[in-house]
């Protein structure tokens, strides 16, 4: 099966990374879960942000902290479900709990409490000068909308964001119509067999992002679709997870590292 190639950046050495939980004030000053992961040698690293998908503050999520941080980044992934009282897709009926969650969530939120998770970087003793973002699923979406509306991030990586442009009652303007405010370069990575972000939306969000003159790069990658990169699902595809991973490390490398 699939899912037993083994992730990429899976394999290290535990002794090099250092992790533990923190809580911040996000939104309306509401405490926000988070874990931080960072390289357990001394020194000062570019910081990176992680918006989780409809999963919620997931192993899986730390995990993918955790690669980061051998990389030599100091990740932080807040718990952006915090207010409903869970954290994590653990049951099935949790999934309904999510989507909820999800659904009343204004922008003025997802912004407010992923400015406290950014606002941590900026101020721990690890972490230099450049601050990059990366977001999978629903969190891509989420951290979108962040990357428009705030300053002070140097890279964004969006692993297949979803909803960019489905106006709700209570976000009538959806995140893919304020990309004309994004304020870093962006790389998008899509799978060609996803329905949301269809390949449609994908070109959409494309135009849109060359309209406005951004500096990005979009990939999509042939027999992969929504949550490819997710080893733990069904949907994981290890070709296209290995190449997106690749790219991913490229371009914060590109924008993060001096």
């Amino acid at each position: 099966m699939a899912a037993a190639i083994m992730p990429p950046g899976l394999v290290y050495h535990p002794a090099d990374i250092t992790a533990y939980e923190v809580t911040n004030p996000g939104f309306n000053g509401d405490p926000v879960p988070a874990y931080v992961a960072r390289p357990s040698s001394p020194g000062s690293y570019p910081g990176l942000l992680l918006a989780h998908g409809v999963h919620g503050h997931e192993e899986h999520m730390k995990d993918v902290a955790r690669r980061f941080a051998v990389l030599g980044y100091v990740c932080i992934v807040p718990a952006l479900y915090s207010r409903d009282g869970f954290l994590t897709v653990v049951e099935e009926e949790d999934m309904a709990r999510a989507g909820a969650a999800l659904a009343k969530r204004p922008h003025t939120q997802t912004i407010g409490d992923l400015a406290g998770a950014h606002e941590f970087l900026r101020k721990s003793p690890y972490v230099g000068d450049r601050v990059g973002l990366v977001g999978f699923c629903s969190g891509g979406r989420m951290a979108l909308i962040y990357a428009c509306n705030s300053q002070g991030l140097s890279a964004f990586v969006n692993f297949y964001s979803n909803g960019i442009f489905t106006p709700t009652e209570v976000n009538p303007v959806p995140a893919g119509e304020m990309v004309k405010d994004l304020a870093c370069p962006m790389l998008g990575l899509f799978g060609d067999e996803d329905t949301n972000p269809s390949p449609d939306d994908v070109a959409r969000l494309r135009g849109e992002l060359e309209t406005h003159g951004k500096t990005f790069e979009t990939v999509s990658y042939k027999n992969a679709a929504h949550a490819f990169f997710s080893d733990t699902r069904a949907s994981y595809r290890p070709e296209a997870c290995y190449m997106a991973w690749g790219r991913c490390l490229e371009w914060l490398s590109r924008y993060l590292k001096p």
